[in-house]
């Protein structure tokens, strides 16, 4: 499931710390000469040895705690400092930052982005508008994670119409829930999110290339909007529509920062636990000088304590990994297989097929489809009635796992089911809950036909007529009549069901 499809068009914008990360070496530094102090010091207890170089030995001891003091206040300071800042967007850097400026501006303010597509605003409205029905405010606010990374990373793609760049980074995610009595859920947590951009169309085919205006919603020929919207006359330059973002995702970072602190405590922990129960016994042991008791201490602590101790958090850490939230319903080797079967199954038909461009899009049709009221009117979903359970859903994380149940072709339609994994926020009585879901997703395509460049979900145009309508909100062109099939454009969903 990674996304380095083509590691040779990766490329990175590392972002700089303003304010760097707390230097470890100072805080080992500071545990070894504390225990060279100690060890040192401790010489002066032994009676049988002569109290000249028994003094040098305490005073080394003690010039070497007070060195060790320094070295772990230095490193408690920079703790500190690096707890208290928090990494800005830069305006004007790229789109990457841009749009999640704008995002941030979107929960806090209700201030529209200005810098995606149509669809990309749809599913927000559609999330804030059940919140607002339930009585609830979401807030989130992502910064930039704050630890040494490879930044803004980007993988293009250029297709015949224009260049599509996947574009991810890792984030801090601060997610907060509001109603009449004040926060009843917070959370912080590691993610990645995931922009697709839009941009570099090719001139030759703007007369071929769809658009929504960004004015008045209506599809038009890119070679249009740039001579006046045929429905509004608003006049764009190219640089007005394009870059633009396409989708928005968020997927759970689980090897984040936290996962390595924890493992970081327990290995201290364990180690800890070592050195006392080597120390204590041998300290009440009268006959044992101290000097040789903390020896002995230090050396098991270090040694046992650190293996054992490593061992006990790796174990930890993989049994929440494979058990936690519903990951164990997503089998290994489905997970690592699905994206060979999936690029083979899409391989005759479409000589542009992206997985990564694929996942986004079964991510935003699945987004789309349980955060709306009226499922039933989207001309991208064809099943039943969905799980009351998902009418309570008011935040889903996608966490980067999907497995194939099935592929097969019926006539020209190639028709797949997935199982997908979340983390899934719902209310219900005023109480905010995760958990952790699989959701099988059944999806359906006509792949006789290509997907069109600048294909839009709230906005499409009668083949019939050619006029330009809502397929969100109705399926049935409204001025002819005609019945719109989604499937002939891209994804619709037959079926949609938890596990």
């Amino acid at each position: 499931m990674s996304i380095f499809s083509d590691i040779s068009n990766i490329t990175s914008k590392k972002r700089k710390l303003e304010v760097p990360k707390p230097k470890t070496n100072l805080f080992v530094r500071g545990i070894v000469l504390f225990a060279f102090g100690l060890l040192g010091a401790s010489v002066y207890t032994i009676e049988d040895i002569d109290k000249t170089p028994a003094l040098v030995f305490l005073c080394i001891g003690a010039a070497l705690i007070i060195a060790a003091i320094i070295s772990l206040i230095c490193y408690g300071k920079q703790v500190t400092a690096f707890k208290k800042y928090t990494p800005t967007w830069e305006k004007h850097r790229s789109i990457f930052d841009d749009f999640a400026i704008e995002l941030n501006h979107w929960y806090d303010s209700d201030m529209r982005p200005r810098s995606c597509d149509g669809d990309t605003s749809y599913i927000l409205r559609l999330q804030k508008d059940r919140m607002a029905r339930k009585g609830i405010r979401m807030i989130q606010h992502t910064s930039p994670v704050k630890r040494e990374t490879m930044g803004t990373t980007r993988v293009p793609r250029k297709t015949s119409w224009y260049t599509v760049d996947l574009m991810y980074e890792g984030v801090d995610r601060h997610l907060q829930f509001q109603n009449s009595t004040g926060i009843i859920y917070e959370r912080v947590t590691e993610d990645t999110m995931y922009e697709t951009v839009v941009h570099t169309p090719n001139e030759q085919e703007l007369t071929r290339m769809s658009m929504t205006c960004p004015n008045c919603g209506a599809v038009s020929p890119v070679a249009a909007l740039t001579e006046g919207c045929p429905y509004c006359r608003t006049v764009f330059r190219i640089s007005d529509l394009f870059p633009r973002v396409t989708n928005i995702f968020f997927i759970r970072e689980n090897a984040s920062t936290k996962n390595q602190k924890k493992m970081g405590k327990t290995t201290g922990i364990t180690m800890l636990v070592f050195f006392l129960a080597c120390f204590i016994p041998s300290f009440l042991d009268r006959e044992t000088p101290i000097p040789q008791a903390l020896f002995m201490s230090f050396f098991v602590a270090l040694i046992m304590g650190g293996i054992f101790g490593y061992i006990i958090s790796i174990i930890i850490f993989m049994t929440k990994q494979f058990n936690r939230d519903g990951r164990k319903r997503i089998p290994f080797w489905s997970y690592v297989t699905t994206k060979g079967k999936v690029k083979s199954a899409f391989a005759p038909y479409d000589p542009y097929f992206s997985f990564e461009k694929f996942e986004g899009q079964i991510i935003s049709l699945i987004r789309m489809a349980i955060m709306s009221d009226h499922p039933e009117n989207l001309a991208s979903y064809c099943g039943g009635t969905l799980n009351p359970y998902f009418r309570d859903i008011i935040e889903m994380t996608y966490m980067q796992a999907m497995t194939v149940q099935d592929i097969h072709m019926e006539g020209s339609h190639l028709c797949m089911t997935l199982r997908t994994w979340w983390i899934n926020y719902s209310e219900k009585n005023g109480r905010v809950n995760r958990c952790g879901d699989c959701i099988d997703v059944t999806l359906r395509r006509n792949v006789a036909y290509m997907e069109p460049p600048g294909f839009s979900i709230t906005s499409v145009y009668c083949r019939n007529c050619g006029a330009s309508f809502d397929s969100v909100r109705q399926r049935n062109c409204p001025y002819c009549g005609t019945v719109y099939h989604m499937e002939n454009e891209g994804f619709i969903i037959e079926r949609l069901e938890l596990v």
